[in-house]
C-alpha cells in the first residue's frame, strides 16, 4: 500500500496580490490516490498535511494486525442506518461524505479515543488555526442507535435511559492549556424524549486561541462496563480550517512587525519600501489602508477590538501577508 506522506495546501492556493481569508484542509488530495485507506498498516506513523506541517499521529500492531490508536485517513462512504458492524462501518463517517464541496468530500479522518494532531508552524504566526468539523462514525451510530453484543441500545427498550456520549476537545500551546469544548454526539437526557439524538450531521467546533498547536480527543459514554466504556470509541475529523495564509510573493520581499500580540501601536519595517499598507480582518473587510512610501510604518489599534487580523504589505519587490494578534 503506498502511503501519501504530504500534501501541500499551498499546492491548492495561490500565492497572490489576493489575500485568501480563509483555508480548508479537508483531506480531499487523498483521493489522487487509488488507496481508500491509510491507518498505519504500511508501517509508517505519521500522516502529514504540509499546511505548516498539521500531523496525526497512528499506531498500528503488527503483530495482530491491528489498527491499535490515533488517526486513519478514509475514502470508504457507509452511513447506511443498519445494525453495527465492525468490518462495514469501522473507517466510514455517519454524515457519508466529508465536509468540504457542500457535503460531497471524498475523505476524513477517523480517530479513536485519544487521538491528538498537532501542528510544527514554521514561524508562531503562521496558519491561525480556526476550527474544524466533527461528528459520529458510522460504527459509533450504529451501535448507539441499535446496539451490538458489547454496548447497549441508547435510551435502553423503553427509549428513557439517560444515555450520552461526549466528545472532549483540549487545546494546548506549548504544552499549555488554552481550551476545553465538549460536542455531544448523543444525548438522550432530554425530558422530552422527542428531543433525544445521535448526531449524524458534522459539526463545527470553532476553537478560542487560534494559535493553539496542538489538539486532544476524549469520548466519555453513559455506557461503561468492567473493562471500561462500551461504546465504540471512533469519531470522524474533517474541513480543518486556518484564518489565512502569510504569503509573500517575491522571496527577496521580507518585513518585520512588532510587537506581536499588540494593543496600542503595531510596527512595520521593510527591507523595500512600502508603497501601502492593508489592514483586514478575517472575514475579509478592510478596516484601513495606508501610504507609506517609507521602509518603516506604524498602526494605531487602539480602536480594534481584540481578534486576529491580516496585514498586507505592497512593497517595490513584492507582496507580503502576515497574521497578526490585537489584545485589549
Amino acid at each position: 500500500m503506498r502511503f501519501i506522506k504530504k500534501f501541500t495546501i499551498l499546492s491548492l492556493l495561490a500565492c497572490s496580490a489576493t489575500l485568501n481569508a480563509q483555508i480548508t484542509e479537508g483531506f480531499e488530495n487523498a483521493t489522487q490516490d487509488t488507496v481508500m485507506l491509510l491507518n498505519g498498516s504500511d508501517g509508517l506513523r505519521m500522516h502529514y498535511f504540509n499546511n505548516g506541517e498539521m500531523s496525526f499521529p497512528v499506531s498500528y500492531d503488527t503483530a495482530v494486525k491491528y489498527w491499535a490508536s490515533g488517526w486513519a485517513l478514509s475514502k470508504i462512504i457507509n452511513n447506511k442506518v443498519e445494525p453495527p458492524s465492525f468490518t462495514n462501518h469501522l473507517y466510514s463517517a455517519a454524515p457519508g461524505l466529508g465536509v468540504e464541496n457542500g457535503n460531497k468530500g471524498k475523505a476524513f479522518m477517523v480517530g479513536q479515543n485519544g487521538s491528538f494532531f498537532y501542528l510544527q508552524r514554521r514561524s508562531a504566526n503562521d496558519f491561525p488555526l480556526k476550527g474544524f468539523y466533527v461528528s459520529n462514525s458510522t460504527y459509533a451510530y450504529n451501535s448507539m442507535k441499535f446496539g451490538d453484543m458489547f454496548a447497549k441500545k441508547f435510551g435502553g427498550t423503553t427509549g428513557k435511559d439517560q444515555d450520552s456520549f461526549v466528545l472532549i476537545i483540549r487545546s494546548y500551546k506549548q504544552s499549555r492549556a488554552v481550551d476545553s469544548q465538549r460536542v455531544i454526539l448523543a444525548d438522550y437526557r432530554f425530558t422530552d424524549s422527542n428531543q433525544d439524538f445521535i448526531l449524524k450531521e458534522w459539526k463545527f467546533v470553532n476553537l478560542k486561541d487560534a494559535y493553539t498547536d496542538s489538539v486532544s480527543f476524549e469520548l466519555v459514554s453513559s455506557d461503561v462496563g468492567q473493562w471500561g466504556m462500551n461504546t465504540p470509541a471512533f469519531f470522524v475529523l474533517d474541513g480543518v480550517e486556518f484564518f489565512g495564509l502569510n504569503s509573500v510573493e517575491e522571496l527577496n520581499a521580507t518585513v518585520n512587525i512588532y510587537p506581536v500580540p499588540a494593543s496600542d501601536i503595531l510596527h512595520i519595517a521593510a527591507n523595500a519600501e512600502m508603497e501601502s499598507i492593508s489592514l483586514l480582518d478575517f472575514t475579509g473587510q478592510i478596516k484601513g489602508v495606508y501610504k507609506t512610501g517609507s521602509y518603516k510604518g506604524e498602526i494605531s489599534t487602539k480602536d480594534l477590538a481584540h481578534g486576529y487580523y491580516i496585514i498586507k504589505i505592497k512593497t517595490r519587490t513584492g507582496i507580503i501577508s502576515k497574521t497578526i494578534q490585537i489584545i485589549k
